[in-house]
């Protein structure tokens, strides 16, 4: 009987959990999935890479929300089950109040395996794979943002103006493009009366007609000449979009290799990573670790805080002032918990305050619920 009672409370808790993630989550990644639009409108990526790109920003969404989301969860299910008199089956049962606090925190060890594997290893991954569709993305949607009387700065190194377009032939005239060469003082200046945007061998060529090339070179020299047709391949630019990882894209293996070489063997090896592992990135680096790995430390703390709804019944004159104290300290803790992660890395007993801090709380507060518990046995 015990079980089936508990078995029911945590599927319970289990549903909201899942309806209250999945909603919010996706309300989330709808305001992103708009945000993400100027993959389309200003850096010319194509509608398959800014929809592969949204697509995967849901597990970051997802483990973000998942504390704040498992404490309300287990919340609401609680005060539900008091205002239905439910918590009731449990004492009537034999069910010590202790060994329900016990269950809960067993659930919430689940959780938190679930949270770590997520963390670690699922939404790295999931950026990473979202990083390489931008890195292999060939901005197809890059012609559509050239118009008439508007400069386009979208790829890097390059700049184009163009005075009129036909939208329907795609030809332009008087066009002008700017090419800049990379970490050079050379650039190249085309001019053309006339141009058209033509697709050959799957690459955006620019057909241009009657026109010259001003070419600057290093020691200020000018050269130039003039075409009567020239073709510009657009197709060997790239996005001014960020293709190098991100910290966050780095996989918690690198990251932990990372951190070892730099605070314990003292090495910097730049070429065993995917990112710029040195000593200005080691703040970096550990606050990524500790949001991976410890922050889902504080499930099992967040868990015993909201079953403290059971040690006071809704006829308690105090009932509502105590079930919002919870609340509220709840969110405390778990918005202490992000703001804890902009401090780590900076110096080394902070960091250990930080790290300790959740782990004596828990033990602190299980123990003095215990204590309470039993002491009140003694007295009845």
């Amino acid at each position: 009987m015990k079980k089936l009672i508990y078995r029911k409370l945590l599927s319970d808790i289990l549903k909201n959990f899942i309806v209250l993630l999945v909603s919010l989550a996706l309300i989330v990644w709808i305001i992103q999935a708009v945000n993400f639009l100027d993959f389309i409108s200003e850096d010319g990526h194509g509608l398959k890479v800014y929809f592969s790109y949204t697509l995967l920003s849901l597990p970051k969404i997802i483990s973000r929300l998942f504390i704040i989301v498992l404490f309300i969860s287990i919340f609401y299910s609680l005060l539900k089950y008091e205002d239905k008199n439910e918590l009731i089956i449990f004492w009537l049962n034999g069910i010590k109040k202790s060994d329900f606090i016990n269950n809960i925190i067993k659930f919430s060890v689940i959780l938190f395996t679930l949270l770590i594997l997520f963390t670690t290893y699922v939404t790295p991954h999931t950026q990473d794979r979202a990083r390489s569709f931008i890195r292999d993305s060939k901005i197809d949607f890059f012609p559509s943002l050239i118009q008439g009387k508007k400069f386009v700065d979208t790829v890097a190194n390059l700049t184009i103006f163009v005075e009129e377009r036909s939208n329907k032939q795609l030809i332009m005239k008087n066009l002008l493009i700017k090419e800049q060469k990379k970490g050079s003082k050379k650039s190249k200046l085309i001019l053309a009366k006339e141009g058209k945007l033509v697709k050959e061998n799957n690459k955006n060529i620019f057909k241009l007609k009657d026109g010259k090339i001003i070419n600057y070179n290093d020691n200020d020299e000018i050269t130039y000449f003039n075409f009567e047709t020239f073709k510009f391949n657009l197709s060997n630019y790239e996005t001014k979009t960020t293709t190098i990882p991100k910290i966050q894209e780095i996989s918690t293996i690198r990251l932990l290799e990372c951190f070892r070489n730099l605070n314990f063997l003292k090495i910097i090896d730049r070429n065993l990573f995917k990112f710029n592992c040195q000593k200005d990135s080691n703040k970096n680096v550990s606050q990524e670790l500790y949001k991976r790995i410890y922050l889902p430390m504080y499930i099992p703390l967040i868990c015993l805080i909201a079953s403290l709804l059971i040690f006071t019944s809704k006829e308690n004159i105090h009932y509502n002032k105590y079930k919002l104290s919870i609340f509220i300290f709840g969110f405390i803790l778990i918005f202490s918990s992000e703001i804890s992660i902009k401090y780590i890395g900076i110096n080394f007993l902070l960091d250990k305050f930080l790290f300790f801090f959740p782990i004596i709380l828990f033990f602190i507060s299980y123990l003095t619920l215990i204590f309470l518990i039993n002491y009140r046995r003694r007295i009845k």
